[in-house]
């Protein structure tokens, strides 16, 4: 989650990330097909990730993945709705500055 921070520079403050919650991921691999079905749609370019049901993962969150500095929004949450003991949500993640970017 993004959060203001004041600092000792003249704009006074400035937005970093500031994480809510720790939570292990696996990285979720796509086939070839879906990659090629996701050329020139909005996601393209985006990561899967698997987490553990009960995080309770919202989509307003923002992510960022354990030693890199890139941060992520949430494009979607595929639930796992089996009722096992043991449930993976799927997390889709896009980059935050290619959100808005025609490259993307």
């Amino acid at each position: 989650m993004a959060d203001t921070v004041p600092t000792d520079t003249l704009e006074g403050s400035k937005e970093v990330f500031v994480p809510k919650q720790k939570l292990h991921c696996a990285f979720y691999q796509r086939s070839l097909t879906q990659q090629y079905q996701l050329l020139g749609t909005k996601l393209n370019g985006t990561i899967i990730v698997a987490v553990r049901s009960q995080y309770h993962v919202q989509d307003d969150q923002l992510a960022r993945i354990d030693g890199e500095p890139t941060i992520y929004k949430i494009v979607t949450i595929s639930r796992d709705d089996s009722h096992t003991p043991i449930r993976y949500d799927l997390v889709t993640l896009q980059n935050v500055e290619k959100v808005g970017s025609d490259n993307g």
